[in-house]
């Protein structure tokens, strides 16, 4: 591999690093994009499964949306979108009930019928009851929000598979606030100005974003396999986790991980998410792909689906990490990593969801990687 000939080096084909390769090549720069995994597009990774028509998220569901014209302007540029919007329920006790929490839920839960004013009313005084004026962990910030009955409910179950241990042992700012609509509107996303899903697949999108003949795409490779054959002075923007990469000489990160079971079924579960608030229930949620082809009737109306389980999972040294866990600690232990990149290693750049240690949705990392790519621009010329 001769390294030498390119002006940036990138570590990571997720949507992050595939944002920057774009717009550095779109500007002349001769980019090599470094990939482990077998294929394109980090987690958003799809593929159409041939009996069905069905596609993919290998990964879990992902739903683009944003509030930002110019993330929007930007993506579509390179695939079209259609116009799906998303609604989730959670099934407690047997039940389907909309989530986030809206009237319809409250209503359902106490089986009253009350209007958005009674029932934002009826939340305080329920809220009120718990005495709790200064939470000190996730527990007690849920029930100082919206009393006991629908955190018990909704989070507390839900939030002990997702983390793998009793909420009161997580920090109260995990739970900044939960959303709580005193109206009927179930939208999941219900600020996205902008909402849907590539008609033609994530994969097939990155694609188009990395076709430039100036950027060189390697598959099946791992930075610190061929770390030796990259001159000292080429900057590299990695998008992977710095623990690894610096052979955690300071501690392993902490993550959450995530297992997926698919299987084919003739019975669909009639919406794309369902979530799963029984702690008896081991997964968390379950995805049926094919709602998300609006733009395809046919793949919809359909009798069979591919029904995918998400479970949650204790991330171990070298596995998959997909959630950090941001703590003051972990924060703390990030800069360390940092602090000695910086010194060692000053033309490397982190970013994306695992190199900058923050739990990103796409538009938010679109939105990091159009701000990089522009600084480094700027600095090249």
């Amino acid at each position: 591999m001769t390294a030498f000939k390119y002006d940036f080096i990138v570590v990571g084909a997720g949507i992050f690093g595939t944002v920057v390769a774009e717009q550095l090549a779109r500007n002349g720069k001769k980019i090599l994009a470094l990939e482990k995994r077998n294929h394109i597009a980090g987690n958003i990774y799809s593929y159409t499964d041939k009996s069905t028509g069905i596609e993919i998220h290998k990964y879990g569901s992902h739903i683009f949306h944003t509030e930002s014209d110019v993330v929007w302007n930007y993506i579509t540029n390179f695939g079209k979108f259609n116009d799906y919007i998303h609604t989730v329920d959670t099934r407690y006790n047997g039940k389907l009930y909309p989530m986030p929490i809206n009237v319809d839920t409250i209503n359902m839960l106490y089986g009253t019928d009350m209007t958005g004013e009674e029932a934002e009313k009826f939340l305080k005084s329920e809220a009120k009851k718990t005495g709790i004026t200064d939470p000190k962990n996730f527990e007690e910030k849920g029930l100082s929000l919206v009393g006991e009955k629908l955190y018990t409910a909704f989070l507390k179950n839900y939030t002990k598979k997702q983390w793998d241990t009793n909420p009161k042992n997580l920090p109260a700012d995990i739970l900044s606030r939960i959303p709580v609509r005193f109206s009927h509107n179930n939208r999941y996303f219900i600020t996205a100005k902008h909402q849907g899903i590539p008609e033609n697949g994530y994969t097939k999108l990155v694609g188009n974003m990395l076709s430039s003949d100036l950027i060189d795409i390697k598959l099946n490779t791992n930075f610190c396999d061929v770390a030796q054959e990259i001159p000292k002075t080429a900057t590299i923007i990695y998008c992977g986790q710095i623990d690894e990469l610096f052979d955690y000489k300071f501690g392993v990160l902490p993550y959450r991980s995530l297992r997926f079971e698919m299987k084919k079924t003739n019975n669909s579960q009639g919406q794309a998410v369902i979530n799963e608030a029984d702690y008896d229930i081991k997964y968390t949620r379950t995805h049926d792909y094919k709602y998300y082809q609006i733009h395809q009737p046919d793949i919809v109306k359909q009798h069979g689906s591919i029904l995918c389980r998400e479970y949650p999972a204790t991330y171990e040294k070298g596995g998959e990490a997909y959630y950090p866990i941001n703590t003051p600690e972990s924060e703390q232990l990030y800069q360390k990593y940092i602090k000695f990149a910086q010194k060692n290693y000053p033309n490397m750049i982190f970013g994306g969801r695992l190199g900058a240690y923050r739990y990103w949705d796409m538009d938010k990392a679109i939105e990091a990687a159009l701000k990089l790519s522009g600084q480094l621009l700027s600095h090249a010329h």
